[in-house]
């Protein structure tokens, strides 16, 4: 199906974002990158867990299968982005980024009503001001924040806590169904084209559906051809490492 809604939306790769529980950290990671080695068009991230037994050795297979994204959410996965056992696996992709000149980086979710939604305990619920301590705890880690940093969070606490930063990006996913145009445009614009990466959350939202919405935005944003191109492949291009 997510092949299908690519081919026909002139889509011609995608990352896909795994994540576990703390048992089941290798075995996911495992199915993804079988499944991402037989396509032609996927490319997969892997994922951790901060009570995973021993994140420093999944980490380390997963850059040698070429696997250089890292999905987390928090408040499905369970855990607290403030919990000390997060702060160690951030110290352990930090400290393997510095050895490898910066590789690994890291995606995370930002439903900020997750606790709400779901009943999930409050604490593993990330918020726009949980997220920027750790993009400053951690300039050694590249950060996506996912769904434009706060996924039903009220926008001033997106504008006041994530602030532009080198380590930060910002992906489109759901965003546009959720901000209000004033609001996306205000992040296109403060946080620029070199820090948007283009997303759909899909399969709730199709890929056609997202290119023109979003392609809308960024024309209202003012970005001219060659930023677009890094909204829509090229920033993700670099994080991943594709020439």
């Amino acid at each position: 199906a997510l092949k299908d809604d690519c081919r026909s939306s002139g889509i011609d790769a995608c990352l896909i974002l795994p994540t576990a529980g703390a048992a089941s950290v290798r075995n996911v990671n495992t199915a993804f990158i079988q499944l991402a080695a037989g396509s032609g068009f996927l490319f997969t991230a892997g994922t951790l867990h901060p009570f995973y037994g021993d994140n420093q050795k999944e980490l380390l297979r997963l850059q040698e299968h070429g696997v250089r994204a890292i999905k987390l959410c928090s408040f499905s996965q369970g855990f607290s982005l403030s919990a000390p056992e997060t702060r160690n696996l951030f110290k352990i992709i930090e400290s393997a980024n510095i050895l490898k000149n910066g590789r690994t980086f890291v995606i995370l979710d930002t439903f900020c009503l997750a606790h709400e939604y779901f009943g999930t305990p409050v604490q593993h619920t990330t918020t726009p001001l949980l997220l920027s301590n750790i993009v400053r705890k951690h300039p050694s880690i590249d950060f996506v924040a996912a769904h434009m940093g706060g996924l039903a969070a009220p926008p001033e606490e997106i504008f006041t806590h994530l602030v532009p930063s080198k380590n930060l990006y910002l992906d489109t996913s759901n965003a546009a169904h959720t901000l209000s145009e004033k609001d996306f445009l205000r992040l296109l614009e403060t946080h620029g084209p070199e820090h948007i990466l283009f997303g759909t959350d899909w399969p709730w939202f199709d890929h056609r559906e997202e290119l023109e919405i979003i392609g809308r935005l960024l024309d209202l944003a003012g970005y001219n051809k060659e930023e677009k191109e890094r909204v829509f492949y090229g920033n993700i291009a670099g994080l991943l490492g594709i020439v």
